[in-house]
C-alpha cells in the first residue's frame, strides 16, 4: 500500500512540475514586426526563485514572447508585442508581486 501510495505521489509531483511554466495559447498572433526588448531594473529579487517568480508572472502575460530576470543584476530583460501589451502593464505586474521596477525602461 505504501509503494502504491508513493508512486501516485510521485506521479501527481512529477506531473505538476511538467505544467508549470508552460504558457497558454495565445488568443492573438504576435506581431513580429512590433516585437521590441526591453531592460527593466528591478529590486527586490534575492534568489533564483524571485527570478523565476517575475519570469511566470512575465511570461503570462498576452504578447510577451520571452523574458529572463537576475537578482544579481536587479534586471529584467523582456521581449514583447507592443500591439498587444505595454511597457506599463508589464510593470504593473512586476510591482503587484511585491517587487519593484526602478525608473521603468534602462
Amino acid at each position: 500500500m505504501k509503494k502504491i501510495l508513493s508512486l501516485m505521489v510521485a506521479i501527481a509531483l512529477f506531473a505538476s512540475c511538467n505544467q508549470s511554466g508552460q504558457k497558454a495559447e495565445s488568443t492573438q498572433e504576435i506581431n513580429v514586426a512590433a516585437v521590441k526588448t526591453i531592460e527593466l531594473h528591478v529590486t527586490g529579487m534575492t534568489c533564483e526563485g524571485c527570478e523565476n517568480t517575475v519570469m511566470e508572472a512575465v511570461n503570462g502575460l498576452e504578447g510577451v514572447t520571452a523574458s529572463k530576470a537576475s537578482h544579481l543584476d536587479e534586471l529584467t530583460s523582456v521581449s514583447f508585442d507592443t500591439t498587444l501589451v505595454s511597457i506599463e502593464k508589464i510593470s504593473e505586474t512586476i510591482n503587484e508581486l511585491g517587487y519593484k521596477v526602478v525608473d521603468g525602461e534602462l
